[in-house]
């Protein structure tokens, strides 16, 4: 294994970042898992999971997906602008319509979309309770696209009569407004209300990197979004509850990277709504649960292109996909060692020219818990309108010894082709068939002292199938293979009570087998460093240090290109007046460094954010 990266460099960062960093990692040593499908514990599961809590986004003063998941080693967000514009996710090397966005149990990601995939630029954390990142292939318990992993969001729910509010806002470069409030509360003695709502609005820089396009116009975002949730105990065993999530999305946008790609009339507006409604039992014996759930999501899409004399070309494209799904699970905890779940599901998706495709499937998964043994095996049947039944099986086990935790899982998963890929009346086939994947992945969680933690990880994913296109005719065809091979290293530690320490890493090689080259936008090393400093109780300061490494892309005449490491220091400062006031101040890339994330694409270079935030 040979990765492309500086000798001389390495050294270098390594040493800042034992320096400079701190954990963003949960510090407690035992936390709920729900992403798991079943219930689980870190200490107990055999699955890669990485926790975000609602005080950690505080703590950080995040208020954006693609801001608070750029922390993170393992992920690569890239943007193809500023604020609010496209934002993609490539977890652990693969693709990003790899990476499957569930919030409180509904799909995010758009049927509409060419790749299927969710636009993470778009989502608010505001009134979001927790965030769980299932890393590798999950096909079992999510089906289609989620070869990458899972990324699992939960919002906020009443917990009690009093009320439980929090309102932001800040004010920073580009004229960028970000303000938002959410709240919880019981009305009555069994029903609880939770509502957010959040807007954003942004001046923007030049999407297509200024340094190609001189006099380039600004690109701006304006986003609204709002959500409601509401939990009712109709009796001691039935609990059903409700959510609704809408966005409202208006983009400037330009025809691409690279010169002569910048254009003042192009524009995205996007609508989203997301709803679920689900009945739980819980049965008498206290061994069993029962959902019964129906999710809905729908997204809108216009792509508008405006005429003028230098710009020609002209357009309006309307896109509109839509999921509905019907689902129930059974969690039957059979003994004190064995638990099972069942859960069948049947989902319609359709696009704006009625298209349709259909999905019904099954999964029976057991986890078998010992004394030091942990062991996980499932098998999943998707019978799909336009493919074969497809199975899907994952098999792991986990060993406790000395407070550590060996884990090895065996993994395959799918990408069913999205209705644009089947459908599209200039590059779409009939006659594709699933992306397929077999994962492998050994890691190793290891707490040496009261101080020190690590996590390893080492994994190797193979994809056959890939979903691409003709190069002569750019029709979607199934061609080719990939290989990615990867190492994840974290390392946390508390030396201090008001100073903590983290470094986190992941080494790459990616293959298109196909190709003969890398695959695009995966770096082959990637750090990600931050520490935090407490004077008093008052005042905290962090210090973020992100390196990522030489990796491939593409230009607007397809030709793959070389792009340059970079390296980015973040800077954070939070005061906390008293329990319910505090004020933050916050710069991105402190030293102005020029970087582009996407081939020709604009970073914006240094931005600063000061802002406050209250809790009642």
């Amino acid at each position: 294994m040979s990765f492309d990266v500086s000798v001389k460099l390495i050294p270098k960062i390594f040493c800042t970042c034992l320096l400079l960093s701190s954990t963003l990692y949960a510090t407690d040593d035992v936390t709920l898992i729900t992403a798991d499908r079943i219930k689980s514990y870190t200490d107990k599961s055999t699955s890669d999971v990485r926790i975000i809590t609602s005080e950690e986004m505080s703590k950080n003063s995040s208020h954006s997906l693609p801001e608070l998941l750029s922390r993170e080693s393992d992920l690569s967000v890239v943007s193809s602008g500023p604020n609010g514009s496209n934002s993609s996710i490539f977890l652990r090397g693969t693709d990003s319509s790899h990476t499957l966005v569930v919030i409180d149990g509904i799909i995010m990601n758009d049927p509409s979309n060419p790749n299927r995939q969710f636009d993470i630029g778009r989502l608010s954390l505001n009134n979001i309770e927790r965030i769980e990142i299932l890393k590798g292939s999950q096909g079992l318990a999510y089906g289609s696209n989620a070869i990458g992993g899972v990324i699992v969001i939960t919002t906020k729910k009443a917990k009690s009569k009093k009320l439980s509010a929090e309102t932001y806002e800040d004010f920073g470069t580009f004229n960028t407004v970000n303000a938002g409030a959410n709240f919880q509360k019981k009305v009555l003695d069994n029903l609880g209300i939770s509502f957010g709502a959040d807007y954003m609005s942004t001046s923007g820089f030049s999407a297509a990197d200024e340094k190609f396009n001189p006099n380039a116009e600004k690109d701006g975002d304006r986003r609204v979004t709002l959500s409601l949730g509401a939990i009712a105990d109709l009796s001691e065993q039935y609990t059903v509850d409700a959510n609704i999530h809408y966005s409202n999305n208006t983009a400037d946008l330009d025809k691409g990277g690279g010169p002569g790609s910048d254009d003042p009339n192009d524009q995205q507006k996007e609508e989203e709504i997301y709803s679920k409604v689900q009945l739980t039992k819980n049965w008498d014996a206290g061994n069993a649960q029962t959902k019964f759930a129906f999710n809905f999501s729908k997204h809108y899409r216009l792509l508008e292109v405006l005429f003028d004399a230098k710009h020609p070309q002209s357009s309006n494209t309307l896109s509109i996909g839509e999921i509905k799904t019907v689902s129930a699970n059974h969690t039957y905890y059979i003994n004190e060692n064995l638990t099972q779940n069942l859960n069948v599901d049947f989902q319609d998706e359709n696009d704006q020219s009625g298209h349709y495709n259909q999905n019904l499937s099954g999964f029976l998964y057991h986890q078998y818990e010992l004394a030091s043994e942990i062991f996980n095996f499932g098998l999943r049947i998707d019978h799909n309108k336009y493919f074969d039944d497809h199975f899907t099986y994952k098999l792991a086990a986990g060993y406790k010894f000395e407070s550590a935790l060996l884990k090895l899982a065996y993994s395959t998963g799918f990408r069913a082709p999205s209705l644009n890929q089947l459908y599209d009346p200039t590059f779409g086939s009939k006659s594709l068939h699933p992306e397929t994947s077999k994962s492998t992945e050994l890691s190793l969680d290891k707490k040496w002292s009261e101080t020190f933690k690590t996590v390893s990880t080492l994994f190797y994913t193979k994809i056959n199938n890939r979903l691409s296109y003709n190069p002569n005719t750019f029709v979607n065809v199934n061609m080719g293979k990939a290989e990615i091979i990867g190492l994840e290293k974290k390392l946390s530690a508390d030396w201090m009570a008001n100073f903590n320490q983290s470094l986190s890493f992941t080494l790459l090689k990616t293959r298109d087998l196909n190709l003969g080259q890398k695959l695009a936008r995966r770096p082959d090393l990637n750090i990600k460093n931050v520490f935090t400093y407490v004077i008093g109780n008052n005042h905290y300061f962090g210090y973020e240090l992100s390196y990522v490494g030489k990796r491939n892309d593409v230009d607007n005449l397809g030709n793959t290109v070389k792009m340059d490491s970079y390296l980015l220091s973040n800077l954070n400062y939070r005061y906390v007046l008293n329990s319910q006031h505090e004020f933050y101040l916050k710069i991105k890339n402190l030293f102005d460094n020029d970087y582009e994330e996407i081939y020709g694409f604009g970073t914006g270079g240094r931005a600063i954010t000061a802002g406050a935030h209250y809790n009642y």
